[in-house]
């Protein structure tokens, strides 16, 4: 079952369209979407909802690997709002596909989506730190271009997609003894790349004043690199390059509301929430 997804009518009256597609998330910020799943298990997997620890609300999938098994795939349907039959949904009008995702598992996998009964894929490698996610059994967010996904032919579209969710093994040889367990939490589409608010924090950094009116400052112990600020929704509002430990900026004229500012400094990131009055 999906979990349930809340409006904040008065921060995103403004939208004209959806920015966000809901597929499994509890986090009240991303638009409605899809209203249930179904899990079918391809191979290997048992599916279940634990309530501890999960990245964000109070629920996430666990994909329960039974250990004998030569490959793993798991399957997530979209369902109507009945939860009586299976649907098919459109995506086209997104560019990213959101998610966040924790294992121990060493074994390269797919995610895959099937569109027009075609599919589409795009591999992560915990070796290879795809999309910043590696295989250290704590939660990593991804922000994957659609556009990263390989379809099998040029038939795919994101118009019709009837598997939303698919988690398939890549392997040479068998997955039978070894861990693969995983959970999965946080998944929607979006407009614009979204920013993970768990990244690894910067040492003795600080931005003031939280909330702010017309001008925003930051002091750290390391130079900064980049400064990048997003809407809620993700979308760049502006990007800086100080160059230098102590900044300031001018933010009159942005619209009052929340922001995400991204500060970069020697290959750290850290994302905090800014209050615009």
């Amino acid at each position: 079952m999906k979990k349930i997804t809340l409006f904040t009518v008065l921060l995103f009256s403004a939208f004209a369209s959806a920015q966000t597609f809901a597929i499994y998330t509890e986090d009240p910020a991303i638009d409605a979407g899809v209203n249930f799943l179904r899990f079918s298990n391809g191979q290997g997997f048992a599916l279940s909802e634990p309530t501890t620890a999960p990245f964000e609300g109070t629920k996430n999938y666990l994909f329960a690997f039974n250990g004998t098994s030569s490959y793993f795939h798991g399957i997530l349907f979209p369902r109507n709002a009945a939860n009586t039959s299976d649907v098919t949904v459109s995506l086209a009008a997104y560019s990213y596909y959101n998610l966040s995702l924790k294992t121990a598992s060493a074994t390269p996998f797919y995610i895959r989506m099937r569109g027009n009964n075609i599919t589409a894929k795009v591999l992560i490698d915990p070796a290879a730190n795809s999309y910043g996610f590696t295989n250290d059994n704590q939660w990593h967010f991804m922000s994957i271009p659609f556009a990263d996904f390989i379809p099998e032919s040029d038939a795919f579209s994101l118009a019709s997609i009837t598997e939303i969710f698919v988690l398939r093994s890549n392997i040479t040889g068998s997955t039978a003894g070894t861990a693969n367990d995983f959970e999965v939490d946080n998944l929607y589409a979006s407009v614009e790349q979204v920013l993970s608010l768990k990244e690894e924090k910067m040492t003795a950094y600080s931005m003031y004043p939280n909330p702010a009116s017309n001008s925003l400052s930051f002091n750290s112990s390391e130079t900064i690199d980049k400064i990048s600020i997003h809407s809620i929704l993700g979308q760049k509002i502006m990007e800086m390059n100080p160059k230098t430990p102590q900044f300031s900026t001018d933010i009159s004229g942005l619209q009052n509301g929340v922001y995400l500012v991204t500060v970069e400094s020697a290959g750290k990131a850290s994302t905090s929430k800014l209050i615009k009055k």
